[in-house]
């Protein structure tokens, strides 16, 4: 499969904005030899932040601040993301994904958590929900926070990549409401994310994750109603591809409460920070 976008020299603000983020993180070796990039910052209760596709745990920097004053807020760069490694001959599926998810939480020496997943990171965080039911996660899941990710994916509206990184960031920004919201750097430095340590070579396998979410609905779907885990849903409404109906739908099959973020678009935690993050506190018990 051809590469869908080009490798970059990066530009000097987005370099400033990469190496700001990794003086604050670190690696990770999990069993089967892969490294990947966390930080953790603030104290109290764990809470994991699960990323989305195509992007990193450099997501939730804008809302870190709002959270790691109630919790220990753990973000992490998914196998083939960002700063954490990505072998070329690795599995990316999403069930090893929320696999090794579980396995950096036990070597982080993280005992119960809450988890929040967006958008590719919702189908990983229910995929952990599926170990945590059987048993296999490795620590416990208190709670989940389901944000704009089209899990259902009948109901989404999915676009192609394109070719080139300012390009790229340039169409990523119809994912958002009002990119004015965000820092116009931190859109780019999405895009130039994508190339780092080899990136380019894997995002084919990555970009298969869709089909399965068709192909493991009756794993993951029937789960929402089945568990002990109380789950919420924080959706931004003007997401034009994980639409609000996903959303709401499930908030149905969890029987969970739906917090809309209203005039937000497809990253309510860059957009909104604020909004984003009082709304997931309210998911997660503590109030804003």
């Amino acid at each position: 499969m051809p590469s869908p976008l080009r490798s970059s020299p990066l530009p000097a603000d987005v370099a400033a904005v990469h190496e700001g983020w990794h003086r604050r993180g670190r690696f990770v070796t999990l069993a089967e030899g892969h490294r990947l990039f966390v930080a953790q910052e603030g104290e109290g209760p764990d809470l994991l932040l699960v990323h989305g596709f195509p992007s990193t745990s450099h997501d939730f920097a804008a809302a870190l601040p709002l959270l790691s004053g109630r919790f220990r807020v753990t973000l992490f760069d998914q196998l083939g993301f960002g700063f954490s490694d990505k072998p070329a001959g690795a599995s990316y599926s999403l069930l090893d994904q929320g696999r090794r998810a579980g396995e950096l939480a036990r070597a982080l020496d993280i005992p119960r958590a809450l988890v929040v997943g967006h958008d590719m990171g919702l189908t990983v965080a229910i995929e952990m929900l599926c170990r945590h039911k059987a048993g296999e996660l490795g620590f416990t899941m208190d709670r989940l926070v389901l944000c704009n990710g089209s899990h259902l994916v009948e109901l989404a509206h999915v676009t192609q990549l394109q070719k080139d990184p300012e390009r790229f960031a340039l169409g990523l920004r119809f994912v958002w409401a009002d990119p004015r919201r965000t820092p116009e750097v931190d859109i780019r430095a999405i895009a130039y994310w994508m190339a780092h340590g080899g990136g380019l070579g894997v995002i084919g396998k990555i970009a298969r994750y869709n089909l399965e979410r068709t192909r493991y609905a009756d794993r993951w779907r029937p789960i929402l109603s089945r568990t002990r885990v109380p789950i919420g849903v924080v959706w931004g409404d003007r997401d034009p591809i994980a639409v609000l109906e996903i959303g709401r739908r499930l908030a149905e099959m969890s029987g969970g409460p739906l917090t809309v973020l209203e005039g937000v678009g497809h990253y309510p935690q860059m957009e909104d920070p604020a909004g984003w993050a009082a709304a997931v506190l309210t998911r997660c018990g503590t109030g804003a």
